[in-house]
Formats: structure tokens, C-alpha cells, sequence
């Protein structure tokens, strides 16, 4: 089966958009299998997905129930809500890499 990156990505946009509530990442990818060759864990499908909202192509919501098709402006509010609420955490994790890193190897730390 020889299929391209975009094909791939207008499959996962489609199974999203018809599904009327949040999918998670197992679940398209168990509807991919039945059309194409998805990668070989879900993580593939979480990146087509990031890439396909940051190219501004896709308007694709997630939570923690998984991704949605945004309709309407209680969704994309959700959604960007959603995806705010994680920056202090990630910044958090970040943080503690760079200070354990810097604690670890004094003449090599990064800022």
C-alpha cells in the first residue's frame, strides 16, 4: 500500500470531522488501519494531527476525551482554553530538565 503523507492526513481529517464527539488517538488509529497504513504507533497520528493544525488547514480540537472537528465558537474556545491550560505544566518540565541538566554538567549549561 503506497500512500502519501497528505492522503493520510485528508483520512484522519475525515474520520475526525464525521464523528460527532471527541475521538482519541487509538481509535483513528484503529479506523486508519482499515483504509492505510497509519505508522506504527498512535504517536504518528498525534504528529500528522499537530502538523495539520499548525499548517492553519485544519481546524482540529483536543481535549482530554479526545479530538474534535471545531464547529463552533464554544469549541474553538475549548480548544485553545484546552491547550493553554497545559503550558505551565510543559514549562514546568522544561524548567526541571534545564536545572537538573545544569546541576549535573557545571561547565555546560544552557539557559
Amino acid at each position: 500500500m503506497n500512500i502519501t503523507k497528505q492522503e493520510i492526513k485528508t483520512q484522519i481529517s475525515e474520520i475526525i470531522s464525521s464523528n460527532p464527539n471527541p475521538i482519541i488517538t487509538d481509535e483513528i488509529y484503529r479506523l486508519l488501519q482499515g483504509r492505510v497504513e497509519p505508522g506504527r504507533t498512535q504517536e504518528t497520528i498525534r504528529k500528522y494531527i499537530r502538523e495539520m493544525v499548525n499548517s492553519g488547514d485544519y481546524l482540529i480540537g483536543s481535549s482530554n476525551k479526545g479530538y474534535f472537528k471545531i464547529r463552533t465558537l464554544q469549541q474553538v474556545q475549548n480548544a485553545i482554553d484546552y491547550l493553554e491550560s497545559r503550558i505551565p505544566d510543559l514549562q514546568n518540565r522544561a524548567n526541571t530538565i534545564r536545572q537538573k541538566w545544569n546541576e549535573n554538567h557545571p561547565d555546560n549549561q544552557i539557559d
